[in-house]
């Protein structure tokens, strides 16, 4: 049977690699695309972390788990929470390869929390609450590692700003090792079947310094010619080491997969799309006074933009982000002009979610107080808005800002597509993204973006080495979704019917895929099983304010 191991590499581009592996930087992924396969990865509409890495441990689509972004709307409010592996429907990888009595190692995976017990170990990643401490499976685990490999964290305990970028790499490295050696450890600690690890830091990096390797973006205006992206690919290149190691641990009968999640690239301007929404008269505000004073400090430059932006400049965002208390986002949503100023009795549509631009129809029966009637009317208005849209410019520029217009049922299939956003709007300009998942973040439509320099792209990155693996083999038009297929099948598992992506045949050497007939089992399916509330208050809170304070809420 083919062992499998998995390395995740979180927001990474194909051609980001390629271009260092040209240069001579990165000799052990040079070696796995020289001796392997290599082709960029489709991801999720939208291309978010946890849209995408849910999609790839289920082979399903999002209609299918109801994992649409980071956060979620709780039936009966216009409240928002943070989606966690329980909200999940669909079975992980980890767990089909569980029952089926194989031993899986799983490490660092983000949105994996709660844990769910495993034929091995599981340590969750990315979307853990901070001060949880149940997030190892089994849960003695952590002691042992904390005694045999040193203390261990999921997240960074440094936040990029030009004042302290040394310690910022220092810190990054020193997560970095910590992962590789927790990694090394708990590979040749037992035997197994399935193992997987996701760096994620490698995201962070990218999108809090993409302007550093390119010398055309907005934010080096003073020093485009020159060279800052040494501190960047130096980090890749103790990356491309860790990686090294782990192939070399994992054996040379074991096939390893590299993957991301989704691509990155340079981000110019955000584009609000609630504040769109007012100007069409599609959102309404309440007329209380409350209202009307928060909506003129608003007019006046009282964003929640600015006050991160003067976060920034005080040198506070460390404190900010590891260390504020959800109090002071409850206290930010009385502060600011938000959701809880909104007269849903007039207003027929809204937008929450980050990259792309969805927008919700605000429909009677879905809604807590929805106004659009179910068919007819429900369609009306979708048209209404899709039209609007091919009209909307740039006002500061008069460029069109909408390149194209997705109804859900384009996009998504299955039993969670009500769920869905109702439209997905793809912006002309690549490097326009849309304004997180806060309500109101800025007072402009359009504006430049600030924190992160880069942000997601449609496509990450797919390699695949092993004696099972054509060298040079073509790998075209492949998504995220597949890849949990191709694993069951390169173990010679049967496939669920309910999988939506497909397995890699092509990728796999004649005489090994000859053996491996194509086999289903019954769907993978959680629905029954699904939670409707998994995190406790404090939890969803800790994770809301990690997010909102890492930029991803706004």
């Amino acid at each position: 049977m083919t062992r499998v191991l998995v390395i995740g590499l979180d927001g990474v581009p194909l051609d980001l690699i390629t271009a260092w592996v040209q240069e001579g930087k990165l000799p052990v992924l040079k070696r796995v695309m020289e001796r392997g396969a290599a082709a960029p990865l489709r991801s999720t509409i939208p291309p978010t972390s946890a849209a995408a890495w849910t999609s790839f441990m289920t082979g399903k689509n999002p209609g299918k788990t109801g994992i649409y972004d980071f956060l979620y709307r709780r039936d009966g409010s216009y409240i928002f929470y943070p989606n966690n592996a329980r909200q999940r429907d669909g079975r992980s990888i980890w767990n089909i390869l569980s029952a089926a009595n194989k031993r899986v190692g799983v490490l660092n995976v983000p949105i994996s929390y709660p844990v769910e017990p495993v034929n091995g170990f599981m340590i969750s990643g990315w979307m853990t609450p901070y001060r949880a401490w149940d997030f190892v499976y089994p849960p003695h685990l952590l002691t042992e590692l904390e005694t045999k490999v040193g203390p261990y964290r999921i997240y960074p305990t440094e936040t990029f700003s030009e004042r302290s970028k040394e310690t910022f790499f220092e810190a990054s490295d020193r997560l970095l090792d910590q992962l590789t050696k927790t990694t090394l450890y708990l590979m040749q600690r037992d035997p197994w079947d399935f193992f997987m690890v996701v760096f994620f830091d490698t995201d962070r990096i990218l999108h809090q310094l993409w302007h550093y390797l390119d010398r055309d973006h907005p934010w080096r205006s003073a020093d485009g010619a020159t060279d800052k992206s040494e501190p960047v690919w130096r980090y890749f290149q103790r990356l491309d080491d860790s990686i090294g190691q782990l192939i070399e641990q994992a054996g040379d009968d074991a096939l390893v997969i590299i993957m991301s999640d989704h691509g990155m690239g340079p981000a110019h301007n955000m584009i609000v799309l609630n504040n769109w929404l007012l100007h069409a008269g599609l959102l309404q505000l309440k007329n209380s006074a409350l209202t009307l004073g928060k909506r003129h400090l608003f007019d006046g430059g009282f964003t929640l933009r600015n006050v991160h932006e003067l976060v920034d400049r005080l040198g506070l965002a460390k404190h900010a982000e590891y260390k504020a208390l959800y109090s002071v986002d409850a206290i930010l949503k009385i502060l600011f002009l938000s959701f809880h100023d909104v007269d849903w009795s007039r207003s027929k549509a809204y937008s929450f979610g980050r990259n792309v631009g969805p927008i919700y129809v605000n429909v009677k029966g879905r809604e807590p107080q929805g106004i659009v009637n179910p068919g007819r009317e429900y369609e009306e208005v979708r048209d209404e808005i899709a039209a609007l849209t091919r009209e909307w410019t740039d006002p500061q520029t008069g460029r069109k800002l909408i390149g194209r217009v997705l109804y859900r049922e384009e996009v998504y299939s299955g039993p969670h597509l009500d769920q869905a956003p109702d439209l997905i709007l793809l912006p002309s300009d690549e490097k326009d993204k849309f304004f997180g998942l806060a309500d109101f973040g800025s007072n402009q439509m359009v504006q430049k973006m600030y924190r992160y320099s880069g942000m997601h792209r449609d496509h990450g990155l797919l390699m695949m080495v092993g004696p099972q693996i054509k060298s040079g083999a073509r790998l075209n038009n492949v998504s995220i979704i597949d890849l949990a297929p191709t694993i069951l099948y390169a173990m010679g598992m049967p496939i669920p019917q309910d999988m939506d992506g497909r397995p890699l045949v092509e990728a796999f050497t004649t005489d090994d895929s000859e053996g491996r007939p194509l086999l289903s089992a019954a769907p993978a399916s959680l629905a029954q099983e699904r939670e409707a509330v998994s995190y406790t208050a404090e939890e969803a809170r800790q994770v809301e304010q990690r997010l909102r304070q890492m930029g991803y809420l706004g």
